[in-house]
């Protein structure tokens, strides 16, 4: 084998290894890229459904406008561990706190399907801090969470076993305001 031949295919072996890699980045960016408008989309239907939910009344007493000089009191609200549906709703939500424990499934633009789980509480604060209270509060937390929802994941982490389906969250604090 001549010099110049060793060379030619020393080139072409080289020219294999940058395709493989160039192909093999190519493919990585594109499921990057289709992963973060899924992610996008879920994002973007969480905030619709916390919009939703920030529009509607504080609490079951809200919805009786017959209130004293100062607004409701503490013990007019829902208590602590009875947050969620009441059963004079019907299953329709008419209140803030009738998202506790409520999965709703949702599809977005792209057909994918997600499913979105929320939790209220009552927070309060504590040291500086936004503390979960066992007690009825002049404030409610709504925390919500949202991941595909297909047996092979779309949106995902590596962990040392393979993928991971990821879960996206948000959460939005009310707070109760009389105006006189």
């Amino acid at each position: 084998m001549t010099g110049q031949m060793m060379l030619t295919l020393a080139a072409l072996m080289l020219l294999t290894t940058s395709l493989l890699n160039f192909n093999r980045t190519m493919t990585e960016n594109g499921i990057l890229l289709a992963q973060n408008r899924y992610r996008l989309e879920a994002l973007s239907i969480l905030n619709s459904h916390m919009e939703e939910a920030s529009q509607r009344y504080f609490d079951e007493a809200s919805l009786d406008t017959l209130a004293g000089k100062n607004g409701k009191t503490l013990l007019d609200f829902t208590k602590a561990n009875d947050l969620g549906l009441e059963a004079n709703d019907y299953g329709v939500i008419d209140d803030f706190d009738d998202y506790h424990q409520l999965t709703v499934l949702d599809t977005g633009l792209s057909g994918v399907p997600y499913k979105l789980y929320f939790e209220v509480d009552y927070v309060g604060i504590v040291s500086g801090k936004l503390k979960t209270s066992g007690n009825r509060e002049y404030s409610k937390r709504i925390k919500a969470f949202i991941m595909d929802d297909f047996s092979d994941p779309l949106i995902y982490t590596y962990d040392g076993s393979g993928k991971v389906r990821d879960t996206l969250s948000v959460e939005y604090v009310f707070s109760y305001w009389f105006y006189n």
